[in-house]
């Protein structure tokens, strides 16, 4: 598989992700999130990262989920939260 092409298959999921984390409420948000970082920071081990190096990544992606699930919200705002 090319980068480009992993890369782009992460892309979809996290976007997937984004849009089921803003259907849920502020409050049952953060145990997904753990599990994005923890599944992660295996993968990012997994390809030789050192374990440092692989929870940045994992948090890196974290926060640009958090970012993402953002911009769903401007654009789809939820009621009653």
């Amino acid at each position: 598989m090319s980068v480009e092409t992993a890369l782009a298959q992460l892309l979809r999921m996290l976007h997937r992700r984004a849009l089921n984390l803003a259907a849920l409420p502020d409050d049952e948000r953060d145990l997904h999130y753990d599990r994005i970082r923890r599944s992660c920071c295996g993968a990012a081990e997994h390809i030789g990262q050192s374990p440092d190096n692989a929870a940045i990544t994992a948090n890196s992606v974290v926060e640009f989920t958090r970012a993402m699930v953002g911009i769903i919200e401007t654009s789809h705002p939820r009621s009653g939260n």
